[in-house]
């Protein structure tokens, strides 16, 4: 009796591990889940913070009007063997698109290519519309992809590289976006952007050579203003020599008539104080002009006599 109750025991101890084993389920911190019964979706495990939207979103579909929220995480409980749990991850999931060219609403072209940061909000609406992750690049290719390179195409080349237009631009087609994506797919857009710009291989050429006529353009210009600006501070410069020399000469002028005016009146004071002092300055004047030079004069020359001081 006592192996039986044993064997009894230990059967009913394994087959109640069994059902506890199969009634509890763990949902980490960065997972959300859906809970199915018999193939229908019974409850969901949300984020917190977002039973309000969830909710919202469930109400657009018949079948999933009864799901039952969770926005706890941890260690949870379901019935065993009926109850399946499927869990997803809640982190952001990056999308990047296939390189594309487009044209600025100037007519010039780009080749860009997006990215988007996107995660799973509501696990019941993804579950019955999505599925699985396979799908969910084709679903950005098919939904986020066409609304951002339609908005790009409307932009001009200059709005184009300006990171506050397209950050606006951005963020309007994103929150138009969610409207869809939450309530169709389950998924929300955190955010998107355009991460790679370059100019088409074939363009690139042409841009080489305009740029290097604009360079050379803008050489030209440069050098002719230097050029004018040389030539005008030489202009300058040349007219205020002239205007200086001019100046210093007529002071010159001035100061030569002034020394000789006054040379002449103490010449002339010393004239009608002393003549014989006159006559003798004369006198040496003639000897300096007859220096190393030979004459032959009478001797009754008056200006042997002159010479002599006798005149």
């Amino acid at each position: 009796m006592k192996i039986k109750f044993k064997i009894t025991c230990t059967f009913v101890g394994i087959v109640a591990l069994f059902l506890v084993a199969n009634s509890i389920y763990i949902v980490e911190p960065d997972e959300v889940a859906t809970i199915q019964r018999f193939g229908a979706i019974k409850s969901a495990v949300i984020r917190e913070g977002k039973y309000d939207i969830v909710s919202e979103g469930l109400k657009q579909y018949e079948s999933l009007q009864n799901v039952s929220l969770v926005s706890e995480r941890g260690l949870l409980f379901k019935a065993p063997f009926i109850d399946q749990v499927e869990k997803y991850s809640a982190k952001y999931l990056t999308y990047t698109s296939t390189p594309e060219t487009i044209n600025t609403s100037d007519k010039r072209k780009l080749d860009i290519q997006m990215y988007a940061q996107y995660r799973i909000e509501n696990p019941a609406i993804y579950k019955m519309k999505v599925g699985s992750l396979s799908k969910l690049n084709q679903l950005m290719d098919d939904n986020v992809y066409p609304v951002v390179i339609q908005s790009a195409n409307k932009l001009t080349f200059d709005q184009f590289f300006d990171d506050t237009i397209m950050s606006d631009m951005m963020e309007e087609r994103r929150q138009e976006l969610n409207k869809t994506l939450v309530v169709q797919y389950g998924i929300e857009v955190a955010d998107i952007g355009i991460y790679r710009k370059n100019f088409p291989q074939s363009n690139i050429a042409s841009i080489e050579d305009k740029m290097s006529k604009e360079i050379q353009k803008e050489s030209e210009r440069l050098r002719a203003e230097g050029d004018a600006y040389y030539t005008k501070s030489t202009s300058e410069t040349n007219r205020r020599e002239k205007e200086i020399i001019a100046k210093a000469t007529e002071e010159s002028a001035i100061i030569r008539a002034e020394a000789e005016r006054e040379a002449l009146e103490i010449y002339q004071s010393s004239l009608t104080k002393d003549l014989e002092f006159y006559r003798f300055i004369q006198r040496m004047n003639a000897y300096k002009d007859l220096e190393g030079k030979t004459i032959f004069i009478d001797e009754d020359n008056a200006f042997l006599k002159y010479l002599d001081g006798y005149q």
